[in-house]
Formats: C-alpha cells, structure tokens, sequence
C-alpha cells in the first residue's frame, strides 16, 4: 500500500530552513504515522530526515492530504 503524500509549507522561520535545507524547497512528502494529535511526515528525497505536525493545526507548517489520497 502507497503511502499517503501531504502538501506542506512551511509558515515559522525554523520550517522555512528545514524546508529548504532538508525538503530541497519540495512541498510533498510522505505521511508516515498519524496519531490522533500528530502527524509523522517523512522528506521524499531524504527518508531520513522526518518530522511531526501537530493535527488539526501547526504553529511551524500548513499542511493538506493530495488530492485524491485517502484521509483515514
């Protein structure tokens, strides 16, 4: 099973370097983990470099499931 890709931008000054630095200013990355408050995304062009966003709202990303995708 494919996992889910998330639309993220970056919104805080720390997001911005990490998007830049480690997303290579790409905006979509793979959902690995949702809890009930938090989502685990990981870069697509960097698997090691992963990160939370806390759900429903994030003080440092925006964020959005693909359209198409499915959110469980």
């Amino acid at each position: 099973m494919l996992r889910q890709k998330i639309y993220v931008s970056p919104k805080s000054d720390n997001a911005k370097l990490k998007f830049v630095k480690y997303l290579n200013s790409k905006n979509v990355v793979r959902l690995e983990h949702k809890r009930e408050d938090r989502w685990f995304l990981s870069a697509l062009d960097d698997p090691d470099f992963w990160f939370w966003v806390d759900y429903p709202n994030d003080d440092n990303w925006d964020y959005k499931v693909l359209t198409g995708e499915k959110d469980e």
